[in-house]
């Protein structure tokens, strides 16, 4: 019964974070802090504090400024992307002294942000920045710092019903970050472990 309580406490954790996602987008009109706030926020209706409400105002703040691709020059790391990963990492937990004491503790954090949100959006959008998001998602690229191009976007988005809890990127990467955070809290795995995998091949 524990089993299927995790399974249906993860269910239930994801789609509320979809549900998040698309609320925030609409209230923030950013992916990256949208992605943040959804994920931390459908953590801690579960009961599970990545960080105090004080921390996440503060990294709200980092984040602002690395949506849109980076700044919205559409050319860097998918926003959405970046917050998710932010939150794996966190939740990671290799801070500067477990980092300090032994600098292989890195790869811990690689092995979870890369299996629990990186290779998910290169299999599933080609690529990690914005840039080939778009292409992924549109099949073009567009300049969001263009006000005609930045209105194609958004209207681009509504008409492949991309604004929905289920096909909204915002919503899929914090998702994924979600499922990987709790994945990670009952199946921690160590640093050998991640050595082994990574000698096999199993995460490439």
């Amino acid at each position: 019964m524990k089993y299927m309580g995790n399974i249906d406490k993860k269910g239930r954790c994801m789609r509320k974070t979809r549900e998040l996602g698309i609320k925030y987008v609409k209230t923030y009109v950013g992916c990256a802090q949208s992605t943040f706030a959804a994920v931390v926020d459908a953590l801690r209706s579960e009961g599970v504090n990545l960080v105090t409400p004080e921390v996440e105002e503060e990294i709200h703040k980092g984040l602002v400024g690395l949506s849109g691709g980076v700044g919205n020059l559409s050319v860097g790391n998918c926003g959405a992307l970046t917050a998710a990963s932010l939150a794996i990492s966190l939740a990671s937990n290799i801070g500067r002294m477990k980092n300090k004491q032994d600098k292989e503790n890195r790869w811990i954090s690689y092995f979870n942000v890369a299996e629990g949100v990186a290779k998910k959006f290169m299999r599933k959008y080609g690529g990690l920045t914005c840039r080939e998001v778009q292409i992924g998602r549109f099949g073009k690229y567009l300049d969001l710092r263009i006000p005609e191009m930045n209105k194609e976007f958004f209207e681009n988005a509504e008409k492949r019903g991309c604004q929905t809890p289920e096909k909204c990127t915002i919503s899929q990467a914090a998702a994924w970050a979600v499922e990987a955070i709790l994945d990670m809290r009952e199946h921690p795995r160590d640093l050998e472990r991640i050595k082994t995998e990574y000698e096999r091949g199993h995460w490439r």
